[in-house]
């Protein structure tokens, strides 16, 4: 052990760091596995809201699955999850690469633009598209109308209302994974691309064999965070379409809140909910084991 590491290790106690992370276990406890364990203990009661609850056993989970408008939501939501992946992490790769092409403080200034709407609120940002999409006065059918294109009915119809969810959420986040994903990228020595470049591969060959590679771990965190926050689409669906048109963009949380807060079934709800968060945790695992089968090969 070094001076400095000696020094370090009398001047601060063993449980330091133990310290430093206690704020975060001090809120999740009561918030986070609080809620989810007061989650699964209402999914078993029959609550009408207001009234006693009482004890239903797994019934209410038979409700749930037993339910057409459940399935729906949830085709829906892993339909537009999917969408939403397959078009993000390209996305986030190609505006990643281009960043580490650029002058340290272009790079910079581009960073902050593009993390920009990610600070922006959700709702703000779902009444502005709504605006842009209206099939009347909104911008991108005006423009599209110029060149002799509309209107085109992007909220209205049951094909096209998903894919402009989708489209909100990918301009919404892909500042926000563009930028990790670069960060990635910096970490990544410049060595391995001279010696694949001395190798005589070419640019698809050294990322096909060093980028990705070594960005697999940043690759996994931004493909698991931006699956969970798809999962548990809400708000934008909420301002945009309620749901609709024939509810081709019903989710799961909007089929929670409706079952919770409309049909004031707190038990149906909480077991919609233990059905999501289960639904979250296997594609999780999926698509951590599918990108990591490569490592283990």
């Amino acid at each position: 052990m070094s001076a400095t590491a000696r020094r370090s290790a009398r001047k601060y106690p063993a449980s330091a760091p133990y310290l430093f992370i206690a704020p975060f276990f001090v809120l999740f406890v009561p918030f986070g596995a609080g809620s989810v364990l007061l989650a699964l203990g209402i999914s078993f009661l029959d609550w009408p809201l207001g009234q006693p609850p009482e004890f239903a056993g797994f019934d209410k989970f038979a409700t749930v699955l037993d339910d057409p408008l459940f399935g729906k939501a949830m085709g829906n939501t892993l339909y537009m999850l999917v969408g939403f992946l397959l078009a993000l992490l390209p996305l986030c790769l190609f505006v990643a690469v281009l960043l580490k092409q650029l002058r340290r403080r272009t790079a910079n200034l581009v960073q902050v633009v593009i993390f920009a709407p990610i600070t922006m609120s959700l709702i703000a940002v779902a009444l502005v598209f709504d605006l842009l999409y209206n099939e009347r006065v909104g911008f991108v059918n005006n423009v599209l109308d110029l060149v002799g294109v509309g209107p085109v009915p992007f909220l209205t119809d049951a094909d096209l209302a998903p894919w402009s969810i989708i489209a909100l959420r990918i301009w919404r986040v892909l500042g926000y994974y563009a930028v990790i994903l670069y960060a990635g990228l910096q970490s990544i020595p410049d060595e391995y691309y001279e010696a694949a470049q001395l190798d005589g591969a070419g640019a698809w060959q050294r990322f096909r064999h060093v980028t990705f590679p070594l960005l697999k771990p940043v690759t996994l965190f931004v493909l698991v965070a931006s699956s969970i926050a798809a999962w548990e689409l809400f708000a934008e669906v909420q301002v945009l379409t309620d749901g609709g048109p024939a509810r081709s963009t019903l989710t799961a949380v909007m089929y929670i809140f409706g079952a919770s807060f409309e049909q004031f079934d707190l038990g149906k709800g909480a077991a919609a909910s233990v059905l999501l968060a289960a639904a979250i945790i296997v594609s999780t695992a999926v698509a951590s084991r599918l990108l990591r089968s490569d490592d283990r090969a």
